[in-house]
């Protein structure tokens, strides 16, 4: 509506994304001040900073914010690659960007929903049964992500079509979202799912240093090089990040097997 109803453009989208994230806000407030549940917050006034809790938060929060700061930065690294190819490339690579954060969206949920059955766990001393937990609910993310792949990939065309891509970024989204659906529910869930079962657990520098060095070696320098060496174009991009993804899988899930993760409980 604001983008074409009202001719706002760019400025459209930003508002709507702003409306959205107020209207979320104003649902989240309403629902902590409702009785019957865990945490109820009705006098903000109240509330006093409890300084130990906190710092004990920071030291999980901190590297993760590292980490996904860096990994913001090495998006931009590879979005300023990918400007130089036309807009052809760029139009087709902000398209599949898309695409993959939808068929994404399960294993993101699952991943976070995870997070706190693992920390509970945790905290009751309840090692195996941590470990438990994470087989299992990577098992239901790695189903739930080979059918959003395989939504996305039956959308994609019809999609393109009503965005009114040109034809030839439209048919590179299409192959690039067919790449990503061969290649995503065999190694994305051990690559971002399983990280956060260890994070939960208080093993976050291990993560982070992991995370933003395969991100930038794979990501960003493979797909660089092989860009700017061999001229692969778009492509290259995105063989970046498979490596990428494959490399976090094989990472992380050596980490989950050696254990070394169930002994950094956070007091």
């Amino acid at each position: 509506m604001f983008i074409y109803g009202f001719q706002w453009g760019v400025l459209g989208a930003a508002f709507a994304t702003l409306l959205s994230r107020v209207f979320c806000t104003a649902v989240v407030f309403y629902y902590l001040r409702k009785p019957k549940q865990t945490i109820v917050i009705r006098d903000y006034l109240k509330i006093r900073p409890d300084i130990p809790l906190i710092v004990a938060i920071m030291a999980i929060g901190v590297p993760s914010g590292i980490e996904n700061g860096m990994f913001q930065f090495g998006k931009l690294a590879v979005q300023s690659t990918v400007s130089t190819m036309g807009t052809v490339a760029m139009s087709a690579q902000a398209m599949t960007n898309i695409f993959e954060n939808v068929n994404g969206i399960f294993g993101n949920s699952v991943g976070i929903g995870l997070m706190t059955i693992v920390g509970q766990c945790i905290g009751a001393n309840r090692r195996e049964e941590a470990k438990y937990y994470i087989v299992k609910l990577m098992g239901i993310a790695m189903v739930g992500t080979f059918v959003s792949c395989f939504l996305v990939l039956v959308i994609t065309k019809p999609v393109t079509w009503l965005a009114g891509m040109e034809p030839k970024a439209a048919q590179m989204c299409f192959e690039l979202v067919a790449a990503m659906t061969v290649i995503k529910p065999l190694v994305w869930v051990g690559a971002f799912g399983l990280p956060y079962g260890l994070r939960a657990a208080g093993d976050v520098k291990f993560s982070m240093i992991a995370s933003v060095s395969i991100m930038w070696g794979c990501r960003v320098a493979l797909g660089i090089f092989l860009v700017k060496v061999f001229q692969f174009g778009l492509i290259a991009v995105w063989i970046g990040m498979f490596a990428d993804w494959i490399v976090r899988a094989v990472v992380f899930t050596a980490r989950f097997v050696n254990g070394k993760w169930l002994y950094y409980k956070m007091s």
